[in-house]
């Protein structure tokens, strides 16, 4: 139980405590910064997100490092995607930081326009690992499973239980 009567404890603990939430917003800015680099091509700005080790692992492909996401957004497929009219939209995930290293879980959601409107086109459980580097956070990786019945996207969802409540 911290003293309340000691300004440099309260004061301590109110830094720690304002760290926590500034970190905790850096991870879900990190995380929402994807669905519009992705949505508009940008392959710069998705790439940036990345640790030089990132791994993005998915049922649709596994790539490693800023490169390879960069050249996933410039691909034929994902073009594609874009130029249908796309929206990758997460959910707003729990988020866990443990120091320089933070854990988020949760859903996302990829519109696609189908000329008369929009239909959910993939819907998936994220694992979102980020470290904080120099540059501020970063993914190291990313795991996303489409939720289809098998059990695997409730695997990743059971991680956010088993990692902490900060």
């Amino acid at each position: 139980m911290m003293d309340s009567s000691d300004p440099q404890v309260r004061l301590a603990a109110l830094e720690e405590r304002v760290k926590l939430l500034e970190d905790q917003l850096a991870v879900q800015k990190l995380i929402n910064s994807w669905g519009p680099a992705v949505d508009t091509g940008n392959g710069e700005a998705a790439a940036a997100l990345w640790t030089e080790d990132g791994v993005l692992e998915s049922d649709l492909s596994y790539l490693v490092g800023p490169a390879s996401i960069r050249a996933m957004v410039y691909g034929e497929g994902h073009q594609a995607l874009i130029h249908d009219g796309s929206a990758h939209i997460p959910a707003f995930p729990i988020v866990n930081i443990n120091g320089d290293e933070a854990h988020a879980t949760g859903y996302t959601r990829v519109y696609r326009h189908t000329g008369d409107g929009y239909e959910v086109w993939r819907l998936s459980a994220n694992h979102w690992e980020l470290r904080r580097t120099g540059d501020g956070w970063r993914l190291s990786r990313r795991i996303n499973q489409v939720i289809d019945g098998t059990g695997k996207s409730n695997e990743i969802l059971s991680r956010a239980f088993d990692e902490g409540d900060s």
